[in-house]
């Protein structure tokens, strides 16, 4: 399996290294990966069973991020 999402915005984080990058799509699973220094975090959706996701995400002002976690309902 490989990514399959916008080369533009991929490009965007190489460059710019933001903390955290929180993207979504209602057809792919959660996951969570680094691109240097960056945390990207989908978490997913079942949209078609009504199953909402999210994530909960602790930062930190000098750590950047602590913790983070899938949440749905």
């Amino acid at each position: 399996m490989t990514s399959v999402g916008s080369t533009a915005v991929r490009d965007a984080i190489e460059r710019y290294q933001p903390v955290v990058g929180l993207h979504g799509h209602v057809h792919e699973s959660p996951g969570a990966q680094r691109l240097g220094r960056t945390l990207t975090i989908n978490p997913g959706s079942e949209y078609g069973d009504g199953v909402l996701r999210g994530l909960l995400l602790n930062l930190d002002a000098k750590r950047g991020v602590r913790s983070w976690q899938f949440i749905q309902g």
